[in-house]
């Protein structure tokens, strides 16, 4: 086999590692890099093992050339014990399977060694060691040649090739795993920064999701008159109900997840009456007609009771806030196909294609102090119902808002 195509061999065996190190680096940065030190140190040493097992024979050369690759490695990556553990394994392989006398070995890996210490305490470029070890690798090979077989222009050009290849091979090993963390560092970086879009955006939901209970509760302590007991008690009971319902929220918020589901099974009739009594008192100071169409047919569902409340206490709110002056907002519910269809229409502004079709987006809005996130959470809550949510609305004639959920066979 000719020099270049054992070259070539131990090339193969050096980076197929490293290679397979890159894969699970990109992976594991998107996941967890608790075990990449691990991983690379396992590289390393799978990466001597092939070249002592498979690639070593470069000729009649007994340097053993490229197996010297991972120590240099592990020595670039601030890792002397492997370095040092690689140096041992080298030696004691060669000496039990080789059978070479390992005394120049030992030599050479006690000078790598200090020569480590010195870059690192000298602060020396990673290609300058890389250079000064490929002459301390010359030497070595001059030696053999030149001490032990014959001088002859063919070996000095061996040489020349060999230390070469090291030197190249050697460089772009250093260039790959830095490319390596290079990217590794670039995905972290990305994950960290969807991870902070993510806190961000709950912290959005928090506000706005907040901002309606304590919106109710401000109207009914405004309509409250302690002198009038009856209207009290009745304005204390929702008031308690909205607290509890924004405590919810913020229990939610803090785990910083996704919103969690409680199913249960559920009586559409009874929800509907719950959101109705809530906002029909407080309506009539906004000249706004709030009108609720019964259904005497039964509508069970499993669902999570307080999360479709929210959904349908958040639709009912945008739909007041469309409703410039006087109007009416209707709800109602009706049987399709074994689904329940939630409705609640409005005349109020409605409106354009263009927010018809932005309006489930995260952080559309086309209110002046609007988040965008009511409708993008409402649409949330659905889905993870197994239902669906939909918009109808034109400019200048209102909005219908269609809540489909399953009902209970």
């Amino acid at each position: 086999m000719s020099l270049i195509e054992n070259i070539t061999i131990n090339l193969i065996y050096t980076l197929f590692p490293i290679l397979l190190y890159f894969i699970y680096s990109c992976h594991n940065s998107l996941n967890n890099n608790k075990y990449s030190k691990i991983i690379f140190n396992l590289m390393l040493f799978s990466s001597c093992y092939l070249l002592l097992k498979y690639g070593s024979g470069i000729e009649d050369s007994k340097m053993l050339l490229l197996s010297n690759v991972p120590i240099i490695m592990a020595y670039l990556m601030k890792n002397e014990k492997l370095g040092i553990v690689l140096s041992i394994f080298i030696i004691i392989y060669s000496y039990f399977v080789f059978k070479i006398n390992v005394l120049f070995m030992v030599i050479k890996y006690i000078i790598y060694y200090i020569i480590y210490l010195i870059v690192k305490k000298k602060k020396i470029s990673d290609n300058d060691f890389i250079w000064i070890i490929a002459i301390i690798q010359a030497f070595f090979l001059s030696f053999e040649y030149f001490y032990l077989q014959n001088i002859n222009i063919y070996n000095i050009f061996k040489i020349f090739i060999l230390v070469t290849t090291f030197y190249i091979i050697t460089f772009l090993i250093l260039y790959l795993i830095n490319y390596i963390n290079k990217l590794t560092n670039i995905f972290y970086e990305v994950k960290n920064l969807e991870k902070e879009k993510e806190i961000k955006n709950a912290l959005f939901k928090l506000t706005h999701e907040i901002k309606n209970p304590i919106a109710v509760c401000k109207g009914y302590l405004d309509m409250m008159n302690i002198n009038d007991k009856e209207k009290s008690e009745r304005y204390i009971e929702i008031i308690k109900q909205e607290i509890n319902r924004s405590l919810n929220i913020m229990n939610d918020f803090l785990e910083f997840s996704r919103i969690k589901i409680k199913k249960e099974i559920i009586d559409i009739n009874v929800l509907l009456d719950d959101v109705y009594d809530n906002f029909k008192i407080l309506n009539k100071s906004k000249n706004i007609k709030l009108k609720y169409l019964e259904n005497d047919n039964e509508l069970y569902i499993n669902g999570d009771y307080e999360r479709l409340k929210q959904v349908m206490l958040n639709i009912i709110k945008n739909s007041m806030e469309a409703i410039k002056e006087k109007g009416n907002i209707i709800i109602s519910s009706k049987i399709n196909n074994n689904n329940c269809y939630i409705i609640i229409e409005d005349n109020g502004s409605g409106m354009d294609t263009e927010t018809l079709n932005n309006i489930k987006n995260l952080f559309y809005t086309t209110k002046t102090y609007g988040s965008g996130i009511g409708v993008n959470l409402s649409n949330e809550i659905i889905k993870a119902h197994g239902g669906e949510l939909n918009y109808y609305s034109q400019l200048g004639k209102g909005t219908k808002v269609e809540i489909v959920l399953k009902l209970i066979s």
